[in-house]
């Protein structure tokens, strides 16, 4: 006879200690990440203004603010769905991940167009990380049929849980990271290699990789925003 259950309402009294202890982390983690969201958009509303009203509309335009947006929306999606009270856990994960396919796509065609204005006179380079970017795109797919059978209701608590991610859905996770990697490492390979390193030592190569010294300002700032889009 299993042991009675002395607050019900409570979802994680019915999840194992380990599980509940995920569960929570999964949550804080999400609460800090919604925080931290906001105050990076709060801080960066003056730029993003004066970019939004001195600049004509461009796909890029449209695609930089399409995954701030969207980011924040994704992150309000995951911190509903382990707060509660939630009435279909597979029709909110459904919106959640749809929604997480259209702003990683948008924020992958920031990083696209940077490789193609590197690489601009390398017509072939282009034309393989455009194909990249497509598989990506499409390998995301794969979370959406998968979001509407994995998660469930905690008993009658109305908080969501996921019960098993099929090995299908991670691809659409690993691909988007894979392409993101390989952009981040070519750029860096052709601002580095464009450069003359003739009679500098090793380290001072590696330091320029991490601090970019030694760069033109441009190179530099192309490559520390890179740095910083894959850090984070």
């Amino acid at each position: 006879m299993s042991a009675e259950i002395l607050n019900p309402n409570v979802y994680l009294n019915y999840l194992q200690p380990d599980v509940a202890n995920d569960y929570e982390w999964s949550r804080n983690f999400d609460l800090a990440t919604l925080g931290a969201l906001i105050w990076d958009i709060l801080s960066s509303l003056p730029e993003d203004w004066r970019i939004a009203r001195t600049s004509k509309p461009t796909p890029v335009l449209f695609a930089y603010f399409s995954a701030r947006i969207l980011a924040l929306v994704v992150v309000v999606l995951s911190v509903l769905a382990k707060t509660g009270p939630i009435t279909n856990c597979g029709v909110l994960m459904l919106i959640l991940y749809m929604f997480w396919v259209i702003t990683t796509a948008t924020s992958s065609f920031l990083f696209l167009k940077r490789v193609h204005a590197v690489f601009l006179p390398d017509r072939l380079v282009c034309h393989f990380f455009t194909f990249l970017w497509l598989a990506a795109f499409g390998a995301s797919l794969l979370v959406l049929p998968g979001a509407l059978h994995d998660y469930y209701e905690i008993a009658n608590t109305k908080h969501c849980i996921n019960h098993r991610i099929k090995d299908y859905v991670s691809v659409a996770f690993i691909m988007p990271v894979i392409f993101d990697a390989l952009v981040f490492l070519a750029i860096t390979y052709k601002i580095l290699t464009g450069m003359s390193w003739h009679h500098t030592s090793t380290s001072r190569t590696w330091k320029a990789f991490w601090c970019g010294e030694a760069l033109p300002r441009l190179s530099r700032a192309v490559l520390q925003g890179g740095q910083q889009y894959y850090k984070y």
